[in-house]
């Protein structure tokens, strides 16, 4: 090679090699920059804090930010101090997590510049290579996203903290954070949930498999969850009881199985009904095949460290692991409110992008302040008020100690949607809070103003409009005539006003068929509108070409799955707000461990209906309290309005109402539906009793319900005298003005007169305009739509009969809900 030659090639590694220098100094500038920067913001972690940063805890806040419950974070995580987690624990974790612990500064450079090759070439954070403190830094300061800025992070605060803590704490802190699966944290919860021991008491295997975990916490578990079969021997198996992601049914081996479980004393009565309902299920525990061979790989990697000896390595191997649950009563109770508050705040924590095991950890350790939309005076009130064994009449208590019938309640602010207080059952709900305010039920006849007359109000029916309360032909039901309506009594042809103050079944049913061109439109219409207020348990022909709710009785409350006291709350709140329904909220913001807003609610409003149409219901639903089935609902001092509901049977009693200023359900019923001895009258007296409370504590003012600016109700009032005028001067409306008693085939007993005849009469007297809408409903297409025959028992009794006044008897428990009549 020539020397010129000689001199280039120099020339080109002497820049290559000034190159090489200054991009090491640049990237060395760079990287003592960015250490710089996340060291000087290192958090405060030293000796006299370390147990504080454990233990952070979050706190609930009621609407006058007043402390209403310190989260408790015991059931997955319990501190314990270093003495007492077992030597053999210690090592196992070290072993096989950071063999060099105790010789690093917190980071392991060749275990880590190997992790990092490894993670270069595959292009992702594939391989581990973090020490026990990086894994601390992760566990309590930072996250668990995997990306190489979190990683970066890891590896300054695991330098600081090892300049700051003892690698006895650090180990401390580690072993009391770290995540061993299935929502634990740290030794002794594991030790717990999965031996049902103390940290203290594991042996060798146990500790070996515990330390295993942290690989692949949800592979590692030392247990897997299996179906039990029924026929197979259930007297040692470990049972795993949760709530369902989605809505469960039954299958008949589940029956089955769930009968043994009872009848061997493996599940209470208590948790026998929650089954058969599908609010729970159960599976067996067994020993994970995974688990055990991640211990045999933490054993052997201890022997080759000398952390044990052969001898102890054998006996290791050869000792069972037993699966063992703690009991299930041991979880903690808190109220029902704070509950859902909880488990709103972790759902919000989810949709700000944490993951669910990160938003359960914020919950429980990252001194959040989660301030809640509670009303703490008014909550109290509810309390107070189920506490009163003499607001629930004949109650008893089942097999599992469950007082019977249950009840449910919840109150909205109807301006804001905010949930001021709620209860969800009676006495302590056996070994679950079972929150009967989120578990749909029949409504009954509650459900008409809501499903039928508000969309009626929309295609321009007004409360004066004249609908035809006269039995209604179905060729497809037994007899000929369906629905019927209580005690067969038949006003023929009244105001719509008027058949919702008796709540008639039959005027319902026939104004839900004139809300589309058929039938099927005209439910599936209802439906949708249903929906959109927030009914989530509806049933539709494409999930259950069965049994589904596209049928008419969806107007008398014959609904499939039922609905909740909250929906109700809910849905009726909107009529309360002059057609604005704010959906429902628990929370009002969420405050970080560093003062920080990180969530703010932002109202969810929906236009049920124009403010117009929301007064005229509300109009409705005053004279449903006043002269209607709902007098128990009246209020010493303030206006009220609301709906009855109730079932057949009466296997639940509803009461939907509201005030000025606030929306309020109440559902009674037994826990495994059973007909009751109560009217709807009993949930009215509870509605009342909380609600003249309400008003006392607060000391509100006795307002009149809101008119919108833009209506005149002098002018609507003028008219629906006149139409009452009519009738009553018109000699043949006047019997029709005091209600007509048919009998089953339809015919007029007290005229004797056919069915056909009397309808024909009252078409040629009716001459107002409202009789367009009534032909509209004669006239419906008749498509067949599959029905569900279940009656409601809201309206009044005949003429003649003797019923209580039951604005005065605050205990009806006798008869159904009493209705005046014209």
């Amino acid at each position: 090679m020539s020397k010129q030659k000689k001199g280039v090639v120099r020339s080109i590694f002497k820049y290559f090699f000034l190159f090489i220098i200054l991009i090491s100094l640049l990237g060395g500038i760079v990287l003592m920059a960015g250490y710089l920067a996340l060291a000087n913001g290192f958090p405060d972690v030293k000796t006299q804090n370390i147990d504080s940063l454990l233990q952070e805890t979050s706190f609930i806040y009621d609407d006058e930010g007043n402390i209403s419950e310190k989260v408790q974070s015991n059931v997955y995580r319990t501190i314990v101090p270093i003495e007492d987690i077992p030597m053999q624990l210690q090592r196992a974790f070290i072993s096989i997590e950071d063999e060099r612990f105790y010789e690093h500064f917190g980071i392991d450079i060749k275990r880590l510049f190997g992790a990092l090759w490894h993670d270069i070439k595959v292009g992702a954070l594939a391989q581990g290579g973090s020490t026990i403190t990086m894994q601390l830094s992760k566990n309590l300061l930072t996250t668990s996203d995997p990306n190489f800025t979190r990683k970066l992070t890891d590896i300054v605060y695991a330098i600081e903290m090892e300049k700051r803590l003892s690698k006895t704490q650090i180990l401390y802190a580690y072993l009391n954070t770290v995540f061993l699966g299935s929502n634990v944290h740290g030794v002794q919860a594991a030790a717990k949930s999965y031996f049902n021991k103390e940290v203290s008491e594991l042996n060798l295997a146990e500790s070996a498999m515990i330390a295993g975990i942290t690989q692949y916490p949800s592979k590692y578990i030392p247990y897997k969850l299996k179906e039990i079969t029924y026929g197979e021997d259930v007297s040692n198996l470990q049972l795993k009881l949760y709530p369902p992601n989605n809505s469960y049914t039954p299958t008949e081996n589940d029956l089955q199985v769930y009968s043994v479980l009872r009848n061997s004393g493996k599940i209470d009565q208590y948790e026998y009904m929650l089954l058969k309902n599908g609010s729970l299920v159960v599976t067996k525990a067994e020993l994970n095949p995974d688990s055990v061979n991640r211990q045999k790989v933490v054993l052997k990697k201890m022997l080759e460290l000398g952390a044990i000896n052969n001898e102890q390595y054998q006996e290791a191997l050869n000792t069972p692991i037993i699966i063992s649950f703690p009991p299930r009563n041991n979880s903690g109770i808190s109220s029902y409110f704070n509950d859902r508050v909880k488990n709103e705040a972790v759902k919000i924590l989810i949709e700000l992008g944490n993951s669910e095991e990160k938003a359960n950890n914020l919950l429980k350790f990252g001194g959040l302040k989660i301030y809640s939309t509670l009303n703490t005076k008014i909550q109290r009130i509810l309390e107070n008020e189920f506490a009163d064994s003499s607001n629930f009449p004949n109650s008893f208590v089942d097999d599992n100690g469950v007082i019977q019938p249950q009840s449910a309640m919840v109150v909205i602010d109807q301006k804001t949607g905010y949930v001021k207080a709620l209860i969800g059952g009676r006495g302590q709900a056996g070994n679950y809070i079972y929150d009967r305010t989120d578990s749909p039920r029949q409504p009954g006849s509650a459900i008409k103003p809501l499903a039928v007359y508000l969309l009626a109000l929309k295609d321009g029916m007004r409360p004066t409009t004249i609908i035809d309360d006269s039995p209604r032909k179905d060729d497809s039901m037994p007899g000929g005539y369906w629905p019927s309506n209580i005690y067969n009594v038949y006003y023929g042809n009244a105001t719509m006003k008027k058949l919702l103050e008796v709540s008639s079944n039959v005027a319902a049913v026939k104004t839900l068929e004139t809300l589309g061109s058929t039938r099927i439109k005209a439910v599936n219409r209802s439906l949708d509108y249903l929906e959109q207020m927030g009914f989530n348990h509806l049933v539709r022909s494409s999930q259950n070409a069965v049994s589904n709710d596209e049928n008419l009785s969806l107007a008398l409350g014959g609904i499939t799955n039922g609905v909740t006291p909250l929906e109700m709350a809910s849905a009726y709140s909107g009529i309360a707000n002059l057609g604005k329904q704010v959906k429902p909220s628990f929370i009002t913001k969420i405050v970080d461990a560093n003062d920080k807003l990180i969530y703010e609610f932002n109202p969810n409003v929906f236009e049920m209906i124009d403010e117009e149409n929301a007064y005229r219901m509300t109009d409705m639903l005053e004279g449903v309290v006043k002269n209607g089935s709902a007098k128990s609902a009246i209020l010493n001092n303030m206006p009220s309005a609301g709906k009855t509901g109730t079932t057949d049977s009466r296997k639940d009693v509803y009461f939907v109402g509201y005030t000025p200023y606030y929306t309020a359900s109440v559902w009674i019923g037994a826990d495994t539906p059973t007909p009751l001895d109560y009217s709807s009258s009993v949930p009215a007296t509870i509605w009342k009793k909380v609600m003249n409370s309400i008003d006392k504590e607060l000391n509100l003012q006795n307002v009149s319900f809101q008119v919108p600016s833009t209506m005149n109700v002098e002018k609507e009032k003028e008219e629906e005298q006149k139409v009452i005028d009519m009738r009553r001067t018109d000699p043949d409306q006047e019997q029709l003005l005091d209600g007509l008693l048919f009998n089953e085939n339809g015919e007029n007993s007290q005229q004797n007169n056919s069915q056909e005849t009397q309808n024909t009469n009252n078409t040629q007297n009716n001459n107002d305009n409202t009789t367009q809408q009534q032909t509209q409903q004669q006239n419906v297409q008749q498509q067949p739509v599959q029905q569900n025959t279940t009656q409601q028992q809201d309206t009044a009794p005949p003429p003649e009969a003797t019923y209580e006044d039951t604005n005065n008897n605050n205990n009806n428990t006798g008869s159904d809900d009493s209705a005046s009549i014209f």
